[in-house]
């Protein structure tokens, strides 16, 4: 069952037959396939669960003012709301999501699958067959499974639906070196991943685009304590994962407390740090405002924008990418492009990359003779074509020094070519892995790249990706973002998201607990960028994706190989991205001011890096 809550809240509910005469408040929770009711929003366990596909009708009554029926072959629900806008909105939403409406003999109407845990064997009862058999061979041990047996569940949906379909679903090899496997599934090249940044083994889910419109959902820092029981226990009640088909909000289900401390108590490889300065309150501006001020240096970056207003009650909600047929994609990728024939526009020069999904080529430009990248890529063999647009539409309207620059797109004969400028020091995982990187060179890369983050989050841009991948540099040591495929904006409907994107080793611990999260997922994966400057790779690497995961969920800040090789401030500056607290967890404007990034050499001092690595 998916765990993804597209809409959520509190109706009256009044089922037919023995309980027909009373009416009781629930949590309702209403997934792509299914609706859940509950007591109240603190309990995880259903009361009962209806399929979406096996409903029959969905109308309005008159019991209620604002109230309406859920008709099934077994029992009809009546559900009362507090207002037409909330009742049409319940209705639409389940209406949507019912396949066979107004079909006769639906079955297996309810289910309930229970799994438990016993403390005493170390082993879950009750797991579906797919998850026994990812358990397995995950190498998390029973030991660690009896600590925290909730976050074995979190790992395991999440797994399952994100990362354990298509044709990497096997578990893998140990043998293969997991850099190397993570840079085998990237187009080797400088404009990053040919998949939209998205390294997992199998297809990931479909992200929304920047200008959905998702619903609303409580927030993030209200989080309520959830003890798992003495065995046997009852934990989350389960269904055997199914294929999502569309993009789904998570629930945010209240998450057990870690009785570790916060990593500035418990980790010796951040708590020597000098205190980061307190950076005054910025005073609100408007965002428009923010969009039309031209960069600054550092020391002068702008404020952020205040929260985006409230959309007015008759304003037209944009439309969900992810919901529209491929037609309307395609005519919304046509309405993107440039008109005219990139063929006499500009030369190939030369090859320079191969992916799943097209190819990359270094071209110039005929006009005036520039260096471009083209990214050249088959449409027939995009079944995402939606991500493309939304690249597209995030890399128009984010041009900054610090961020690979879109110059123009054309469709020729059912080819989609995205002209780039072109990053001939190639990816920051190639400079990585060919070269010893000192304090101040890292301070230069993590200071480009979080002037790039700046600008995108002062338009209420998430990356959601950022890693080696996807960072690259020219030949003058400049340094830029790449990969905005699962960029996702923060819409006035929704200042907090909850879809699962980006490449597992660098997720923020909300992300795998799939809570709702905001910007600092990408401060986050900075931090973990950074420890790859340090140590080569990741937290974490060589751990299967699931163990991989469990630890991210359960460890919380990672702990440094060599602390004692790190100067005081490089460590707090690593605390202040890799703050397992949300609100603790330092904003890009609040790390622009950080001592640590002035000791950030200049463009020229990186030179040597990508000339090093160009040799090689």
């Amino acid at each position: 069952m998916s765990s993804y809550v597209v809409k959520r809240g509190y109706c009256s509910v009044r089922e037919d037959g023995f309980r027909a005469f009373m009416w009781s408040k629930r949590w309702l929770l209403l997934r792509e396939q299914t609706l859940t009711f509950h007591r109240n929003e603190n309990t995880y366990q259903a009361i009962f669960l209806i399929f979406l596909k096996e409903v029959e009708a969905v109308n309005r009554t008159e019991l209620k003012p604002y109230s309406f029926e859920i008709i099934t072959k077994e029992k009809t629900y009546y559900v009362s709301c507090k207002s037409d806008e909330e009742l049409y909105s319940w209705m639409d939403e389940i209406y949507q999501r019912s396949p066979l409406m107004g079909i006769s003999n639906p079955t297996n109407f309810v289910h309930k699958v229970h799994v438990g845990f016993d403390s005493d064997s170390g082993l879950f009862t009750g797991l579906p067959r797919e998850w026994n058999s990812l358990l397995e061979s995950s190498n998390i041990s029973k030991e660690e499974m009896s600590k925290n047996p909730q976050a074995v569940l979190d790992v395991l949906e999440f797994y399952t639906e994100n990362m354990g379909r298509g044709r990497n679903a096997a578990p893998r090899s140990p043998v293969q070196p997991r850099r190397e496997e993570e840079r085998s599934q990237r187009m080797d090249y400088a404009q990053g991943s040919s998949n939209g940044g998205y390294n997992l083994p199998g297809p990931p889910m479909q992200p929304p685009s920047p200008y959905m419109t998702p619903s609303s959902s409580p927030n993030l820092s209200q989080q309520q304590q959830r003890v798992v029981p003495a065995p046997p226990v009852k934990i989350n009640p389960v269904v055997r994962p199914q294929e999502p088909d569309r993009t789904r909000e998570r629930q945010q289900y209240p998450q057990q407390q870690r009785t570790q401390p916060t990593a500035y108590s418990n980790n010796n490889a951040y708590q020597n740090g000098a205190p980061a300065p307190r950076v005054p309150p910025p005073q609100p501006v408007r965002p428009a405002e923010v969009a039309a001020r031209p960069q600054a240096p550092p020391k002068d970056i702008p404020p952020p924008p205040t929260a985006p207003p409230t959309r007015k009650p008759n304003e037209k909600k944009s439309t969900r990418m992810s919901t529209m047929s491929e037609a309307q994609i395609m005519d919304k990728l046509r309405s993107v492009v440039s008109k005219g024939d990139p063929v006499s526009m500009y030369a190939k020069i030369k090859k320079v990359g191969q992916g799943a999904s097209g190819s990359v080529f270094v071209a110039r430009n005929n006009n005036n003779n520039s260096v471009v990248a083209i990214k050249q890529m088959d449409l027939a063999n995009q079944p995402r074509k939606e991500l493309i647009v939304n690249e597209i539409l995030v890399m128009k309207e984010s041009q900054h020094p610090n961020i690979v620059n879109y110059l123009d797109s054309f469709l020729v004969k059912g080819e989609l070519w995205v002209i780039m400028e072109y990053m001939e020091g190639g990816p920051l995982t190639d400079i990585i892995d060919g070269n010893t990187m000192n304090e101040a060179q890292i301070a230069a890369i993590c200071c480009e790249t979080i002037k790039g983050l700046h600008h995108l989050h002062n338009r209420s841009i998430i990356h959601r990706d950022i890693k080696s991948d996807n960072v690259l540099l020219d030949a003058e040591g400049h340094v830029k973002i790449t990969d905005f495929g699962f960029c996702a904006k923060l819409t006035s409907d929704r200042g907090k998201r909850a879809t699962m994107v980006g490449t597992p080793y660098w997720m923020a611990p909300e992300v795998v607990k799939q809570k709702e999260y905001g910007a600092k997922v990408d401060v986050w994966s900075l931090g973990i960028m950074a420890i790859e400057m340090i140590e080569g790779e990741p937290p974490y690497l060589e751990e299967e994706p699931l163990k991989a995961l469990y630890l991210i969920a359960t460890n919380g800040t990672p702990t440094l190989k060599t602390p004692e090789k790190l100067s005081a401030t490089f460590k707090n500056f690593l605390g202040r991205c890799l703050e397992v607290d949300v609100t603790k967890r330092a904003t890009a404007e609040e790390l622009l001011h950080h001592p640590f990034l002035r000791l950030a050499a200049p463009p020229s001092a990186l030179m040597p890096l990508v000339k090093r690595t160009s040799k090689k």
